[in-house]
């Protein structure tokens, strides 16, 4: 007897491989932009604390004055000598001073005024400003013509110097956009009877970023 034909085999159908998903465009500049943003974030965070400046301090360390005189129609001559400090208390950043004006006054009125180099300032240096701003001939109100020959009378004048500058600071790599400082130094109590810098009482200044 023929024994019977075994049963053929199954075949199981092997799972084909599902096709890759490609990532969400969408999805990727969402993350990119938000990943942008936490960098600049970080970066402007990082550049605040690192050039936060500190305030600078100025003094008047001495003055005095030259050729004075005020003529009979109230206008003025003279050359005012000042000494100048600037002190830059930061430890590791520096000041770039791409200009300076300084000028001199009685009650709010200019009768001199001078443009200093641009210079650069080194962490906690000290820079000493000597500067002579010439008065020629200079018109001055009634009032503080009358004011200033009261107290050209009694031996001492009461001036004030403003300082004008734009400024940039730097530490590293990085640096600051540029700013205006302005700094008012009063009461400037000037011997018109001596020409000598000597017993003068140092002023400091008010600054202002």
């Amino acid at each position: 007897m023929v024994p019977p034909n075994p049963p053929p085999k199954r075949t199981q159908p092997h799972p084909q491989a599902l096709p890759a998903r490609g990532l969400n465009p969408v999805l990727c500049i969402i993350i990119a932009l938000i990943l942008l943003g936490l960098l600049v974030g970080l970066a402007i965070l990082i550049t605040y604390l690192t050039l936060r400046p500190k305030r600078l301090v100025y003094t008047v360390e001495a003055a005095s004055v030259q050729d004075f005189a005020i003529a009979k129609d109230d206008h003025i001559s003279a050359k005012f000598n000042y000494v100048i400090k600037s002190y830059n208390p930061e430890k590791h950043v520096s000041v770039r001073y791409h200009s300076m004006r300084i000028s001199t006054a009685h009650h709010n009125q200019s009768v001199a005024h001078k443009e200093i180099p641009a210079f650069k300032q080194r962490p906690k240096n000290e820079t000493k400003i000597e500067t002579q701003l010439v008065s020629h001939n200079v018109a001055l109100s009634k009032f503080n013509a009358k004011d200033l020959r009261a107290e050209t009378t009694k031996g001492v004048i009461e001036m004030e110097v403003y300082i004008t500058a734009r400024v940039s600071y730097k530490t590293w790599i990085l640096r600051s956009r540029r700013r205006t400082l302005k700094a008012v130094c009063t009461p400037i109590m000037i011997n018109v009877t001596s020409n000598s810098l000597n017993g003068f009482q140092r002023v400091l200044c008010r600054t202002r970023l």
